[in-house]
């Protein structure tokens, strides 16, 4: 009897011990997730526990509309993420730079105009790069499209795509060989090509102009970078008589944007628009002057043609006077005094606080330029090298060899 009481005592025990644990156990786990919910409960109101930034900011950037517009109709900014972008209805004016809050601007390709569209800002589209269209519907009376422009019915603004301007070829060329012949009547326009807007001058050219064009244009003003030139007539060049030759250039480089009032032989005014200020570089054409220009002899005076570089540099040609040729002839090459005299260069620009830096890559003799023996005694109706030599001997005594 003993030994049985004894093993039901055990059996106690062990049930007592077992049940002990258990309620260890579930106090531990309820112990631990006290701590939990009083290290995340917020203080005096404020969360205490950390958040990921980058998607708090997704969730705002996609809580967005896809259309920002005012309560008068203006088109704000667009924050959508399509190839072609369908303006709705409802929206009267889009205002500058509308798209550039989408982080797809630069893919957009085409803008489908809404029937209630009366105004777009002549900044509207710069943030599309490669825009190649903006489709007008027939409700829509205020714009006509096609061929790469986009014009107000007004006549007071052209926009032209991107897709239509390519290198040597700018917002000018558009309006001679696309715009001006959508078009009918005299008076002021902007003619826009992305960031640049020019403020032009047209009126009906002569029939017989040598070009057969349908207008003559001056510029009043050329802005760009946030930036406004002013132009003064008097040293702008219209298409008139035989005064045909394009006067205006206008095209964008790394460096800066580039607005040229100047001759096929470069001589005329520069301006280069930077993000801070608009530098002018003036090319005298020295011929007609017949003085020293910078106290340099006017033959020798440099003359400087900017173009833009392949991969998008600003590039310049120096050439002293008596080595352009105007008109397909060197009209000064009586000035000349050897072989080995400079003829030409080449290179990059740069600009640094407001200054021009050259950065030569090539330089060119007489000689190197191209300018023989054989060429130079045809030119000169000279009979052997010798007669070559006298000359160069008697144009070295009379003329400043070249800078």
């Amino acid at each position: 009897m003993k030994n049985k009481k004894s093993g039901q005592s055990n059996k106690t025990l062990i049930v007592i011990l077992s049940i002990v644990v258990v309620l260890c156990v579930v106090g531990a786990a309820l112990l631990v997730l006290h701590i939990r919910n009083t290290e995340e409960k917020p203080i005096d109101g404020v969360d205490t526990t950390e958040t990921d930034n980058t998607d708090t900011e997704t969730e705002i950037e996609n809580s967005k509309p896809e259309f920002e517009i005012s309560e008068d109709g203006v088109l704000t900014a667009y924050n959508g993420e399509a190839e072609t972008v369908v303006i709705p209805d409802n929206i009267i004016s889009i205002e500058a730079d509308a798209f550039g809050t989408s982080s797809y601007a630069e893919e957009i390709k085409t803008v489908k105009l809404g029937k209630s569209v009366e105004d777009i800002d002549v900044r509207a589209f710069v943030s599309l790069t490669k825009l190649e269209n903006v489709e007008v519907p027939e409700e829509n009376s205020n714009f006509i499209s096609g061929d790469g422009v986009l014009i107000k019915t007004d006549n007071s603004v052209f926009f032209c795509m991107p897709s239509i301007i390519k290198d040597n070829y700018d917002m000018f060329d558009v309006f001679f060989d696309v715009i001006s012949y959508k078009i009918d009547g005299t008076g002021e326009s902007k003619l826009v090509s992305g960031g640049m807007v020019a403020e032009i001058e047209r009126e009906y050219a002569e029939p017989d102009n040598p070009v057969n064009r349908k207008y003559y244009i001056s510029c009043n003003s050329f802005s760009a970078k946030g930036q406004t030139m002013i132009v003064d007539k008097s040293i702008i060049r219209e298409y008139k008589g035989l005064n045909y030759i394009k006067p205006f250039y206008a095209y964008v480089t790394n460096e800066c944007v580039v607005y040229s009032n100047i001759s096929n032989d470069g001589f005329g005014n520069t301006w280069l628009f930077t993000d801070n200020e608009i530098i002018r570089v003036e090319v005298i054409d020295s011929a007609e002057t017949k003085e020293k220009i910078n106290g340099e002899e006017w033959y020798n005076n440099s003359v400087i043609t900017f173009m833009k570089g392949e991969d998008g540099s600003l590039n310049y040609i120096r050439r002293p006077r008596k080595y352009v040729g105007v008109g397909g002839t060197y009209d000064c090459a009586v000035f000349w005094t050897g072989l080995d005299e400079f003829a030409y260069e080449e290179g990059y620009v740069k600009i640094e606080n407001g200054k021009l830096i050259y950065k030569l890559e090539k330089s060119l003799t007489a000689k190197e330029y191209g300018l023989d023996e054989t060429y130079i005694t045809s030119l000169f109706n000279l009979k052997s090298e010798e007669e070559l030599n006298e000359y160069f001997s008697g144009q070295a005594q009379k003329y400043e060899s070249a800078k």
